[in-house]
């Protein structure tokens, strides 16, 4: 399983919103701190709104905010927003079809090993991150 950049970038635009939960905050703060393109960002952020992770404000004052508290979002959530939710085997792929699937003695494992990857990232929020108590 490989994370892409746009779901590492995601968690850690997210934290970093999550330490001004209060504030809206620019995309141009956002890409000094985090060291990201604003064209980047937004692209980011139009997943991150569009999930209902982040909420958005337009004008002079606006920017970016957590929709919800840092202790309610999973790294799962993030992860399957932006397609980072774990394959371990081409055969867990939905858009492909195994043509050993049924003959395969070892599916039954990366079926169980997947779904514990899983269980685990829907554990941890960002809270947990941020803390660092994961």
């Amino acid at each position: 399983m490989k994370i892409s950049a746009q779901g590492r970038y995601s968690v850690r635009i997210l934290i970093d919103l999550a330490t001004h939960q209060n504030d809206y905050v620019s995309i141009s703060e956002l890409s000094k701190r985090q060291g990201v393109s604003i064209k980047y960002l937004e692209k980011i952020m139009r997943t991150l709104v569009k999930g209902k992770i982040v909420e958005s404000l337009m004008g002079p004052n606006g920017g970016y905010k957590l929709s919800k508290p840092a202790n309610k979002c999973t790294i799962a959530e993030i992860l399957t927003l932006t397609g980072d939710t774990p394959n371990l085997a081409p055969c867990q792929n939905s858009d492909k079809t195994c043509p050993n699937a049924k003959k395969c003695s070892t599916i039954g494992y990366w079926d169980t090993l997947q779904k514990l990857i899983f269980e685990n990232l829907n554990k941890i929020t960002l809270q947990d991150l941020i803390d660092k108590t994961y």
